[in-house]
């Protein structure tokens, strides 16, 4: 649904790459302020995105009616809960998505961008999941980080084996 805190379990889903590949992708309801203090439900839902191979914010570029309505914000706010509760956690590789694009107008959706990009190094994803905006190029994302992990995987077994 198109509001905060619709996602109230864990759920897992498979997502197809084409016809070659696929990965689980594991939907964790968002994590709230003093989630790593154990508010809410927050350590059962760190404890899950612990076994995740890596971490994709979907941050909304709507303010939501909270104490943290600016979308930086709460992505910054995302990241110290992860840091409290684990600094390995806190550094694993990550894909920053901007969604519910289709609200807001280029111009606006830009400064957003610019804005994480400043802190990111690089520029988010942008996502609409009405008009389907950046779907695919989220997918061939999330694949080739999976492929790219891989391949550094078996780099560092065939460097020990032998």
């Amino acid at each position: 649904a198109d509001y905060p805190f619709t996602t109230l379990v864990p759920n897992l889903g498979v997502v197809s790459v084409g016809t070659e590949a696929s990965f689980v992708v594991a939907d964790i309801p968002g994590l709230v302020t003093g989630a790593s203090e154990g508010v809410g439900l927050g350590l059962q839902f760190l404890k899950h995105v612990e076994r995740c191979s890596f971490l994709l914010h979907l941050v909304s570029v709507m303010e939501i009616g909270e104490a943290l309505e600016d979308p930086l914000e709460r992505y910054t706010a995302l990241c110290g809960e992860l840091e409290s509760f684990s600094e390995e956690l806190a550094a694993r590789d990550q894909i920053v998505v901007l969604t519910k694009a289709d609200l807001l107008d280029v111009e606006e959706i830009q400064e957003i961008s610019d804005r994480f990009e400043q802190l990111l190094g690089h520029p988010p994803l942008v996502l609409s999941s009405v008009t389907g905006r950046g779907v695919d190029l989220l997918v061939q994302a999330c694949g080739e980080r999976l492929r790219s992990m891989l391949e550094e995987s078996e780099g560092s077994d065939d460097e020990h084996s032998g």
